[in-house]
């Protein structure tokens, strides 16, 4: 065998690379100088499916797709493929059509995502001179397969340096939790994996990897604008590269920036409710059907699809890579960011301006993002100073806020050079026929602060009541006494029926109800009639919570019972 595989290197040296050329069970072609696209099929076993004159499946081969970058000092190869037991040479033929393309400089074997029909042959490369790059949030519980003195984890914005070649990872998620594409930067070539599907589509499995998708998708567009890629020359390869074949596309022609926008519209029909069905006849019940949108296909389950698209009673109406905005009502939006449990957004537009509140965690675009949606002036202001709550404020001249929380934001207001105004109690703002008035509510911080809409029956209150899950960080019981008390009154005296909380997830919107419950709780702990639960193992200091009526209260004992 050894000698088969020396023949075969002295072979490939003296024809040197070439297009279509088969190594054993693999078929390698050039996609460019010194990239090269390594597929598991040769003519005995060919890529894809076969069908006889009745359209029977006659054969099948879902080949799974190997790239490889070599630069001046180093390499990398993408993805491993399927294992393939159907020849008793794909190791060696494997490692031999690399070696004689790498040359002896280092290489790196960096994953897609971790799916054995992409890690299939690993075991060739086990215990061979190569380190390896895991995705960390698909590989971390399953380290132990590699040699310890051989992996690190990476994440989004790796670079690897082969030379001359600069290849950049970009975190797509969905299809699996750390699917992470490539792009080998001033070349326009992304390689994908599943994370976008190859032309049969991207397959996700539960709500969750949707959930994840759907910024997924906006943000690696946003990524490749930001890198200069050229959306007309921007080729794209997949996974399973025969799978192209299932689309009308020209002859010679890759998928491009129009599948991946096509991918985008897909998602945001599958989130209004819109997009087109056929049935998948897969077999799998969690895969049941596609969802099409021009070359784009998503394959999920009907009925999880459905249910998504009635989370939120409001509209869906915008999404980019940071952010997904619905329609309350005609002149009030909400948005949800995807890195802090849903951390929410607000839009009030009156005739003169449009108030934004809260910004997010890390939206850098935001006033982008709300331009698209109204032209009115903007003006920000906060619930509070936390970090999930402040994120996009960098893309706003000024901002205003509770004196008590400026100290949180006041360095990186000097870093961006933004202006920080103050809220105060009872302060009413004017967006012209339109009136929003400030109520400070703190206990969750000391400056924390509602916003009202008396004329609308709603306001919005950031953390002030927790969203379900109220964190008490500033001042005792007594202070959310205090506050629940304050607020309960006006809610009552100005018919406020709800109010939007600073992480909304559709279903958690607050009432009367649930301020006077909290009271309630405040009140019991402090007479002694309620005794709280202990939690050691929180990390941010607050070692004990109450759990009733759906809501918990967060809070340091015994600082929080004084």
């Amino acid at each position: 065998m050894k000698r088969l595989v020396y023949l075969l290197l002295l072979t490939l040296a003296a024809c040197g690379p070439a297009k279509d050329v088969e190594v054993g069970p693999y078929t390698v072609s050039v996609i460019g100088k010194n990239v090269y696209h390594i597929q598991d099929y040769n003519h005995e076993n060919p890529a894809g499916e076969t069908f006889d004159a009745e359209g029977k499946l006659t054969h099948f081969n879902n080949c799974s797709d190997i790239y490889l970058i070599v630069g001046q000092q180093e390499a990398l190869l993408i993805d491993l493929s399927n294992p393939i037991d159907w020849a008793d040479n794909a190791a060696e033929s494997l490692r031999a059509l690399v070696a004689e393309r790498v040359a002896g400089k280092p290489l790196t074997i960096a994953f897609t995502h971790n799916h054995g029909d992409h890690t299939g042959m690993l075991p060739a490369f086990l215990e061979e001179d190569v380190r390896f790059a895991l995705p960390e949030r698909d590989f971390r519980r399953l380290a132990e397969r590699f040699p310890a003195d051989k992996y690190r984890f990476i994440n989004e914005g790796e670079i690897f340096d082969l030379g001359g070649y600069q290849v950049e990872a970009i975190a797509v998620p969905g299809h699996t939790d750390g699917s992470t594409v490539y792009l080998l930067q001033g070349q326009d070539l992304l390689f994908t994996g599943d994370a976008i599907g190859s032309g049969h589509g991207v397959w996700i499995f539960n709500e969750n990897g949707f959930n994840q998708y759907v910024s997924a998708v906006p943000h690696l567009i946003a990524a490749l604008e930001e890198r200069g890629v050229n959306p007309d020359k921007l080729q794209v390869y997949g996974g399973h590269y025969w799978q192209k074949d299932w689309l009308k596309l020209p002859k010679g022609r890759e998928l491009g920036m129009d599948y991946i926008c096509d991918m985008k519209a897909v998602v945001d029909e599958i989130e209004a409710g819109t997009a087109a069905t056929e049935p998948s006849n897969l077999g799998r019940p969690n895969l049941d059907t596609y969802f099409r949108h021009g070359l784009a296909i998503v394959t999920w389950n009907a009925k999880e699809a459905e249910q998504h698209s009635h989370q939120y009673p409001e509209t869906f109406v915008y999404r980019d890579a940071d952010i997904v905005f619905r329609q309350i009502d005609e002149h009030t939006l909400e948005g949800n960011g995807h890195l802090v449990y849903n951390e929410s957004v607000y839009v009030v537009e009156g005739n003169d301006k449009a108030l934004v509140i809260d910004a997010g965690t890390s939206m850098p675009h935001l006033d982008k993002a709300v331009a698209t949606l109204t032209d009115k002036p903007l003006m920000l202001a906060l619930t509070h100073g936390h970090g999930d709550h402040v994120g996009g404020a960098i893309s706003f001249p000024e901002a205003w806020i509770h004196p008590a929380d400026t100290s949180m934001i006041s360095r990186g207001a000097r870093t961006y050079g933004m202006k920080i105004n103050l809220l105060s109690d009872g302060e009413v703002i004017d967006l012209g026929g339109r009136q929003i008035e400030v109520l400070h509510t703190p206990g969750h911080t000391s400056g924390s602060v509602t916003f009202f809409d008396k004329e609308h029956h709603y306001g919005f209150s950031g953390d002030a009541f927790g969203s379900t899950n109220l964190l008490l960080f500033a001042g005792p019981f007594s202070t959310l006494i205090e506050t629940t008390s304050r607020t309960a009154d006006y809610m009552q005296k100005n018919g406020i029926e709800k109010l939007y909380p600073g992480h909304y997830h559709g279903d958690n919107s607050e009432t009367l109800q649930r301020v006077l419950d909290e009271k309630k709780m405040s009140e019991e702990v402090l007479k002694g009639k309620r005794k709280g639960t202990q939690d050691p193992s929180a990390s941010n200091g607050l070692n004990s919570y109450l759990y009733d009526y759906g809501v918990y209260i967060r809070y340091n004992d015994p600082e929080a019972l004084k």
